[in-house]
């Protein structure tokens, strides 16, 4: 690991332009990711030209963090043209089809055209990592907490104005509070205690990012009224693209369907009778009218979740993973999921 330290830290040194973006779609964790990375560099090499780019806002409106204003929302092909990078890091993500939705394979043509390095820095199991990059996974159960450990007990950098919040946030929600087995525990608590100590809030933090709509309710109704029992050990539910309400614009509409996925993965999907794991099926309007979102969770030693997701062309972690489906109705995708099922148990 040491040698990796070293790599890392020579590309840095040697970097004047650096890029740092993370996955479409971006939650909490993968933002805090990208602004902790951006703004560590920033504050300990003031003269390079850093970025911190995504192609997409988030779902939860978390800009109340310190130094969100930086953060740029384009096309990551564009940003990469534009910027010529020398160092291109990942963060929350390991390769390029994850961080952008409008032309993964030409973000690559333009990176090796440049020479430019690639950095990848994640924390799910480990699939299809972009060829070249210099890859860092602990399997950490958040990528703030990798970036935390990576930047400021290996590299020993300075922490920039914010650090404490923007990292409590990344660990926070990707954990949901600690809800899950985590075997780097103590690592986690004691970054956790740090960053408490530092004035870093939990029960602030909570309160700016679990806030609810109308819209967003409406939806949430709506999954619970799908809720099923398969019978086979699973719980699922779903929600069509006419939900939840016609007169929503696009971006209230898509911010109302993840709110509603992230409560029924988080409170039922595991916990709904006698079953275990179950996934949701939303959606997915960014990519398109007939592009459908699914997301699986299961508790700790039970299905793995993440070859279910790869049966799909997705990934994740064991217990929290999802895929992207191409299906003409919500009722195709849920045959397609339930067919990948089937075939894992054969």
């Amino acid at each position: 690991m040491e040698s990796q330290i070293e790599q890392l830290k020579s590309l840095v040194d040697n970097a004047n332009k650096i890029l740092i973006t993370s996955h479409i779609s971006p939650d909490p964790d993968a933002v805090a990711s990208v602004l902790l990375a951006g703004t560590t560099l920033q504050a300990n090499f003031p003269n390079k030209k850093i970025k911190m780019v995504l192609e997409e806002k988030p779902s939860k409106n978390i800009s109340f963090l310190d130094n969100y204003s930086v953060l740029e929302f384009k096309s990551l092909p564009q940003a990469v043209q534009e910027l010529h990078p020398d160092l291109l890091i990942m963060v929350d993500a390991m390769n390029f089809e994850r961080c952008s939705r409008s032309d993964a394979g030409s973000i690559r043509t333009i990176v090796n055209q440049l020479s430019s390095k690639i950095v990848a820095i994640d924390h799910h199991e480990e699939l299809d990592v972009e060829e070249g990059a210099l890859y860092f996974n602990k399997k950490n159960p958040a990528t703030a907490q990798e970036l935390y450990e990576l930047l400021f007990f290996d590299l020993k950098l300075n922490k920039p104005t914010g650090y404490a919040q923007t990292t409590l946030l990344g660990i926070i929600s990707d954990t949901a509070r600690h809800k899950y087995d985590n075997h780097r525990h103590r690592e986690t608590f004691k970054i956790v205690s740090e960053l408490i100590d530092a004035g870093a809030s939990i029960e602030q933090l909570e309160n700016k990012t679990e806030r609810y709509s109308a819209g967003q309710l409406r939806a949430i109704s709506a999954v619970t009224a799908n809720i099923k029992d398969s019978g086979k050990g699973y719980t699922y539910s779903f929600i069509d693209k006419d939900s939840p309400d016609h007169s929503m614009s696009q971006e209230s509409k898509v911010s109302a369907l993840k709110a509603a996925a992230e409560i029924f993965t988080s409170q039922f999907a595991r916990n709904f009778e006698n079953n275990n794991w179950g996934f949701i099926i939303y959606p997915e309007l960014a990519s398109g009218p007939n592009v459908y979102s699914v997301s699986f969770r299961s508790v700790t030693g039970g299905i793995d979740v993440a070859a279910l997701a790869h049966k799909l062309g997705g990934g994740g972690h064991k217990q929290a993973a999802g895929a992207k489906i191409q299906a003409n109705s919500v009722q195709e995708a849920l045959q397609k999921v339930q067919d990948a099922i089937q075939q894992s148990k054969n």
